[in-house]
Protein backbone atom coordinates (compact mmCIF):
# COMPACT_ATOMS: atom_id res chain seq x y z
CA UNK A 1 0.00 0.00 0.00
CA UNK A 2 1.20 3.48 -0.82
CA UNK A 3 0.71 6.38 1.52
CA UNK A 4 0.17 9.93 0.29
CA UNK A 5 3.14 12.27 0.77
CA UNK A 6 3.39 14.08 3.99
CA UNK A 7 2.42 17.75 3.65
CA UNK A 8 5.51 19.93 3.22
CA UNK A 9 7.64 17.05 1.91
CA UNK A 10 8.04 16.24 -1.76
CA UNK A 11 6.60 13.02 -2.98
CA UNK A 12 8.46 10.31 -4.84
CA UNK A 13 10.47 11.48 -7.88
CA UNK A 14 8.41 11.72 -11.05
CA UNK A 15 9.54 10.05 -14.25
CA UNK A 16 11.00 12.54 -16.76
CA UNK A 17 8.90 13.21 -19.83
CA UNK A 18 11.57 14.14 -22.46
CA UNK A 19 14.23 16.82 -22.32
CA UNK A 20 14.30 19.52 -19.71
CA UNK A 21 13.72 23.14 -20.70
CA UNK A 22 17.42 23.95 -20.13
CA UNK A 23 18.56 21.10 -22.35
CA UNK A 24 16.20 22.18 -25.15
CA UNK A 25 17.45 25.76 -24.89
CA UNK A 26 21.09 24.63 -25.08
CA UNK A 27 20.36 22.47 -28.14
CA UNK A 28 18.56 25.35 -29.89
CA UNK A 29 21.40 27.79 -29.15
CA UNK A 30 24.03 25.31 -30.40
CA UNK A 31 22.00 24.66 -33.57
CA UNK A 32 21.64 28.39 -34.28
CA UNK A 33 25.37 28.98 -33.73
CA UNK A 34 26.24 26.04 -36.02
CA UNK A 35 23.87 27.37 -38.68
CA UNK A 36 25.42 30.85 -38.48
CA UNK A 37 28.92 29.38 -38.73
CA UNK A 38 27.97 27.36 -41.83
CA UNK A 39 26.33 30.38 -43.44
CA UNK A 40 29.41 32.49 -42.66
CA UNK A 41 31.73 29.86 -44.12
CA UNK A 42 29.67 29.61 -47.31
CA UNK A 43 29.41 33.39 -47.63
CA UNK A 44 33.13 33.82 -46.96
CA UNK A 45 33.97 31.14 -49.49
CA UNK A 46 31.84 32.81 -52.16
CA UNK A 47 33.40 36.21 -51.40
CA UNK A 48 36.91 34.72 -51.63
CA UNK A 49 36.07 32.94 -54.90
CA UNK A 50 34.71 36.14 -56.46
CA UNK A 51 37.70 38.14 -55.24
CA UNK A 52 40.18 35.67 -56.67
CA UNK A 53 38.27 35.42 -59.95
CA UNK A 54 38.10 39.21 -60.15
CA UNK A 55 41.88 39.35 -59.83
CA UNK A 56 42.80 36.43 -62.08
CA UNK A 57 40.29 36.84 -64.91
CA UNK A 58 41.55 40.19 -66.29
CA UNK A 59 45.15 38.91 -66.48
CA UNK A 60 44.04 35.68 -68.16
CA UNK A 61 41.87 37.65 -70.59
CA UNK A 62 44.79 39.93 -71.53
CA UNK A 63 47.02 36.94 -72.28
CA UNK A 64 44.34 35.21 -74.37
CA UNK A 65 43.61 38.44 -76.27
CA UNK A 66 47.32 38.72 -77.12
CA UNK A 67 47.40 35.09 -78.28
CA UNK A 68 44.18 35.54 -80.27
CA UNK A 69 45.62 38.61 -82.02
CA UNK A 70 48.82 36.69 -82.80
CA UNK A 71 46.85 33.67 -84.03
CA UNK A 72 44.72 35.88 -86.30
CA UNK A 73 47.81 37.63 -87.69
CA UNK A 74 46.71 40.96 -86.22
CA UNK A 75 50.25 41.90 -85.19
CA UNK A 76 49.58 45.62 -84.66
CA UNK A 77 46.91 44.73 -82.07
CA UNK A 78 49.22 42.16 -80.44
CA UNK A 79 52.03 44.74 -80.35
CA UNK A 80 49.73 47.25 -78.66
CA UNK A 81 49.19 44.70 -75.87
CA UNK A 82 52.90 44.64 -75.00
CA UNK A 83 54.31 46.38 -71.95
CA UNK A 84 56.22 49.63 -72.33
CA UNK A 85 59.57 47.92 -71.71
CA UNK A 86 59.10 45.52 -74.65
CA UNK A 87 57.72 48.20 -76.97
CA UNK A 88 60.77 50.36 -76.22
CA UNK A 89 63.08 47.50 -77.30
CA UNK A 90 61.52 46.86 -80.71
CA UNK A 91 59.37 48.63 -83.22
CA UNK A 92 56.04 47.32 -84.40
CA UNK A 93 57.65 46.32 -87.72
CA UNK A 94 60.37 44.34 -85.91
CA UNK A 95 57.75 42.67 -83.74
CA UNK A 96 55.66 41.78 -86.80
CA UNK A 97 58.65 40.27 -88.65
CA UNK A 98 59.59 38.21 -85.57
CA UNK A 99 56.04 36.86 -85.16
CA UNK A 100 55.73 36.04 -88.87
CA UNK A 101 58.98 34.05 -88.69
CA UNK A 102 57.52 31.83 -85.94
CA UNK A 103 55.41 28.77 -86.68
CA UNK A 104 51.72 29.72 -86.83
CA UNK A 105 49.83 29.51 -83.57
CA UNK A 106 47.08 26.95 -83.72
CA UNK A 107 45.11 25.98 -80.65
CA UNK A 108 46.06 26.77 -77.09
CA UNK A 109 44.58 26.26 -73.65
CA UNK A 110 45.12 28.31 -70.49
CA UNK A 111 46.08 25.93 -67.69
CA UNK A 112 47.01 28.26 -64.84
CA UNK A 113 47.01 31.92 -63.85
CA UNK A 114 48.87 33.43 -60.92
CA UNK A 115 48.78 37.08 -59.87
CA UNK A 116 51.47 38.60 -57.65
CA UNK A 117 51.74 41.95 -55.90
CA UNK A 118 55.07 43.14 -54.52
CA UNK A 119 56.11 46.64 -53.51
CA UNK A 120 53.03 48.08 -55.17
CA UNK A 121 53.76 46.39 -58.53
CA UNK A 122 51.27 43.83 -59.81
CA UNK A 123 52.33 41.08 -62.19
CA UNK A 124 50.90 37.81 -63.43
CA UNK A 125 51.99 34.58 -65.02
CA UNK A 126 49.59 32.80 -67.35
CA UNK A 127 50.55 29.25 -68.27
CA UNK A 128 49.32 28.18 -71.69
CA UNK A 129 49.44 24.74 -73.28
CA UNK A 130 50.47 25.06 -76.94
CA UNK A 131 51.33 22.02 -79.08
CA UNK A 132 51.89 19.78 -76.04
CA UNK A 133 54.25 22.29 -74.44
CA UNK A 134 53.68 24.71 -71.61
CA UNK A 135 54.47 28.36 -72.23
CA UNK A 136 54.41 30.99 -69.49
CA UNK A 137 53.29 34.47 -70.51
CA UNK A 138 54.38 37.18 -68.10
CA UNK A 139 52.17 40.23 -67.66
CA UNK A 140 52.46 43.48 -65.73
CA UNK A 141 49.82 45.97 -64.81
CA UNK A 142 50.50 49.35 -66.41
CA UNK A 143 48.07 52.23 -65.99
CA UNK A 144 45.34 49.86 -64.86
CA UNK A 145 45.69 47.56 -67.91
CA UNK A 146 47.39 44.18 -68.12
CA UNK A 147 50.25 44.14 -70.63
CA UNK A 148 52.23 41.19 -71.96
CA UNK A 149 55.84 41.57 -70.84
CA UNK A 150 57.46 38.27 -71.66
CA UNK A 151 56.94 34.73 -72.82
Amino acid sequence: MTYPPTPGFPGPPQKSRGLSRTTRTVIIVVAVVALLCCAGAIGGGLWLFRTVQGTITPARDAATAYLDDTKAGDYPAAYARLCERLRSRQTEAQFTRARQAEPPLDEYRVTNTQVHTSNGDTSAEVTVRIANRNRVISLVKEGGDWRVCGG
